[in-house]
């Protein structure tokens, strides 16, 4: 009765989301119908960098508690051949639920991994544990229920700091930067107020979108936490391990978007992991839908979303919450500690955006003010911009990835 309760909650909120993203600016005469053909054949993330002309490498590291997770790499551009020039190593990781796919999806003008390799720089792709590239263990098998027993808490802690570790000593360097999208930059301040030896190995970290404190979120997941009044009900409708999102709940949500009147958003819908984190119709390639839903959702456990709904019910940034008993053994106190974001001192970039339903401007203006080290706070100068256009969007390359070189350039 409960899932039916909550799945019609739903539906009548998105009543109101929907006419927001109707509003979204469009440009004259840009069609989002889905192309009846595709332009690029389902690939996965070293074959799509192979396919725009880049070389691609991948690698695997171990994290501390037994997760193997697949790194990709670009080590240099398209156009010179400068492998034996050291460059500057950057750190890519990605969003909840997606990949290394997220930056480098191209066309190679548009997407950020591409344009960092032709400026020069070694560029490296990290992947949280549980998607695609990283679903394997020393010795817990993916089918079982501890493989997913994880979050982004853990990410922080183990994933973003193996492959930071394994990126400098291929590389023979001390730093590198660091861009994290979503829950790529929630995992910088994990592992920076956690672990603030990790400060030292970071020229300057660039956040996109990061989440932190999360109370002004307008997401329907926020809402579904409140209307349940029981954090509980998110695992019943997303999955108790891995994230398996309930039908159900997907089709209403799809049926609610989906009508005839919006043809240009059919397949996006059916599509759990855009639905959660948004999307914008004015900033998308249509050429490019079918290789988008290739890879989005990735894999995931559904922890994650249960700490981002926490945070919104809590107010703060705080470690997750297992419940009192629990939480005695895991931080020897009742309730989950703050994390510390004055242990974050590394020079931090932060990016921002009016339509983000995960993390509004009130929150993100939270969190620059607790870092001490803020060298840029920068809000999209676009109206509408969303959680997703960091990564799809079409002027992501004019209204936040110039600004991310320029930062990088005048770097010391």
């Amino acid at each position: 009765m409960m899932l039916i309760l909550v799945t019609f909650h739903i539906v009548y909120t998105l009543n109101a989301a929907f006419a927001d993203i109707s509003r979204y600016p469009t440009r004259q005469n840009r069609r989002y119908r889905l192309p009846i053909d595709r332009d690029m054949p389902e690939m996965t993330v070293p074959e799509i960098i192979e396919y725009w002309g880049y070389p691609a490498e991948e690698h695997w590291v171990t994290t501390e508690d037994g997760y193997i997770l697949g790194l990709h790499r670009i080590p240099h551009g398209r156009e010179v051949d400068n492998k034996t020039t050291r460059k500057p190593v950057v750190y890519l990781q990605h969003g909840l639920t997606s990949s290394s796919s997220c930056w480098s999806f191209g066309p190679p003008e548009k997407s950020l991994a591409y344009i960092l390799a032709d400026q020069g720089y070694d560029v490296w792709m990290g992947n949280s544990r549980g998607n695609s590239y990283s679903r394997n263990h020393t010795h817990l098998d993916p089918s079982s229920q501890e493989f997913w027993d994880f979050g982004w808490q853990e990410g922080g802690l183990f994933d973003v700091t193996a492959g930071i570790d394994y990126a400098l000593q291929k590389t023979n360097q001390t730093t590198l930067y660091y861009i994290g999208h979503s829950m790529g930059a929630t995992q910088y301040l994990v592992m920076l107020s956690e672990r603030p030896q990790y400060n030292k190995k970071i020229t300057m970290g660039v956040l996109l979108a990061p989440p932190a404190y999360m109370t002004h979120g307008t997401s329907f997941i926020f809402d579904l936490a409140r209307f349940a009044d029981d954090i509980q009900i998110l695992f019943h409708l997303f999955g108790f391990y891995e994230f398996l999102p309930h039908s159900e709940v997907i089709t209403q949500l799809a049926h609610r978007f989906c009508g005839t009147d919006h043809p240009w958003s059919s397949e996006l819908c059916l599509n759990a992991g855009l639905l959660i984190l948004g999307f914008n119709p004015g900033q998308l390639n249509g050429s490019m839908i079918p290789t988008y839903l290739d890879h989005i959702p990735e894999g995931t456990s559904t922890r994650p979303f249960v700490h981002y709904a926490q945070l919104y019910l809590n107010g703060g940034f705080k470690a997750y919450d297992y419940g009192a008993e629990k939480n005695l053994e895991k931080y020897n106190q009742s309730s989950p500690p703050d994390y510390d974001l004055r242990n974050v001192v590394a020079p931090t970039a932060v990016f921002k955006g009016d339509a983000d339903s995960l993390v509004s401007l009130v929150d993100v203006d939270l969190l620059v003010n607790s870092l001490p080290h803020v060298v840029l706070d920068h809000i999209v100068e676009e109206n509408g911009w969303t959680h997703i256009d960091y990564i799809l969007g079409m002027d992501a390359d004019r209204l936040v990835y110039t600004y991310i070189l320029q930062l990088f350039q005048a770097s010391p």
